[in-house]
């Protein structure tokens, strides 16, 4: 289900057609019935051992070196889901993968789940993928780390990957920032 037509149902704009109906109501543990009708049905929000976040959605292309900006949207995620997957609530938020570079982690327009980081080499982990901002810009890469350099790879092989050489003690070279940790991506599908 494209993300647009989530959020028109979740806001009460559209209603789900048939064939997304019991689909929807499956993943959202609640009554066709109170997806249609709302009222008395079960509410999702009061159903037993169900516990919703609402993350902000951020637009990568805001984002400068010490700013995400405002968030342009929010959307809600099972804390459940973030407990199992992440184990992690804090400082959390999403963006929308601009590109299919990483396509082993996320395609383009699956939204990808961020926690914040301090921009120090300490906090980095091998093989993890960052939101870094390139000379003022923010790119998507893992990162790896190498004897004399840190590596910033795609995994589609289509970009080169890009070389900074590490200093003593570690530090980052001023050109490269971490903003954040992509710690997992949610797809949404048409059903």
């Amino acid at each position: 289900m494209p993300k647009t037509t989530m959020g028109r149902i979740w806001k009460g704009e559209n209603l789900p057609d048939s064939a997304a109906l019991f689909p929807l109501s499956d993943i959202l543990q609640v009554s066709p019935r109170w997806l249609l009708y709302g009222g008395n049905a079960r509410s999702f929000v009061d159903a037993p051992d169900i516990d919703w976040v609402t993350l902000p959605v951020h637009d990568l292309a805001r984002i400068t070196g010490s700013d995400r900006g405002a968030a342009i949207d929010a959307m809600p995620i099972r804390r459940g889901w973030i407990d199992r997957k992440l184990r992690d609530t804090d400082d959390l938020w999403l963006a929308e993968m601009p590109n299919d570079l990483l396509g082993d982690i996320a395609g383009e327009g699956d939204i990808l789940v961020c926690k914040d980081i301090e921009p120090r080499e300490s906090e980095l982990i091998d093989g993890s993928v960052y939101i870094v901002m390139l000379n003022e810009q923010p790119i998507i890469r893992r990162i790896t780390f190498e004897a004399h350099a840190i590596l910033l790879s795609t995994s589609s092989g289509r970009l080169p990957p890009i070389r900074v050489p590490r200093a003593e003690p570690p530090a980052l070279d001023g050109s490269i920032r971490p903003v954040a940790r992509v710690l997992g991506a949610l797809t949404l599908t048409a059903l």
